[in-house]
């Protein structure tokens, strides 16, 4: 029999104590053999490192942050950016169920401002019923609007008259309802004319003038009643290029 003794034999009685009693530790926590022989080498960041409650290397976890407010925090008082910024809480322009036989053609442009053609002979006490505030008028004096300012302002209405009687508002006369129309403390507003092509060429350059883009400008233009007869001048104005001929 060979007298080399085992490696178990070579230990000491301590170690092999210690030894015991890590493997009785490795199957109080149910270690499989392979994480019990690798447990105290393991990595001590790995995720199923079970004497880590916490991993030691994980990032460390941010801050809370405040709670994220929306683009408005819009009250009464908050002023309008423009005619779109309904969060800024002013009254509206009316709705179309609410003028039929009031304003022709009448449409809203934007939720501040109202459009349409000639006002009826008691439009303007019903448009002061319904909440408008002001009264652009881009009809000339040859049309009335001498009798119209005098109707708007018995019903307590702003009235501001922009006489177009070329084919598109002048330069001049875009800054005048530019300015009108920037300020909110005309909200609501109704533009009208005698049909409302004007008011749609006057739109279409007013929107361009602000910086929106020139073939939107002239759609929104359309939307409210620019017609072919006038809108071959708001695109000679912008720079675009002529309507395309009908066959």
């Amino acid at each position: 029999m060979s007298k080399r003794k085992s490696l178990v034999a070579m230990l000491p009685a301590a170690a092999v104590a210690a030894g015991a009693g890590t493997a009785a530790l490795n199957a109080d926590l149910k270690l499989p053999p392979v994480m019990s022989a690798a447990h105290a080498q393991m990595n001590p960041c790995g995720p199923a490192n079970p004497c880590a409650p916490v991993n030691p290397c994980a990032p460390a976890a941010a801050a809370d942050e405040p709670e994220e407010k929306g683009e408005y925090t819009a009250t009464a008082e908050t002023p309008a950016d423009n005619p779109f910024d309904v969060p800024a809480g002013y009254t509206q322009a009316a709705y179309g169920d609410s003028m039929p036989g009031v304003v022709k053609n009448y449409l809203r442009a934007a939720p501040y401002v109202g459009t349409g053609g000639v006002v009826s002979d008691n439009g303007y006490a019903i448009a002061k019923a319904l909440g408008f505030n002001t009264v652009i008028s881009l009809n000339t004096p040859e049309e009335g609007s001498d009798k119209e300012r005098e109707r708007a302002n018995a019903a307590g209405l702003n009235f501001v008259n922009v006489p177009v009687s070329e084919r598109a508002p002048t330069s001049d006369q875009v800054e005048k309802i530019a300015e009108i129309i920037n300020d909110p403390a005309n909200y609501p507003i109704l533009m009208h004319c005698q049909s409302s092509n004007r008011v749609g060429a006057a739109w279409a350059l007013y929107r361009a003038s602000v910086g929106i883009p020139k073939k939107i400008a002239v759609q929104e233009g359309r939307n409210v009643g620019l017609k072919p007869s006038r809108e071959w001048k708001v695109r000679e104005i912008l720079g675009m290029d002529p309507l395309p001929k009908q066959g």
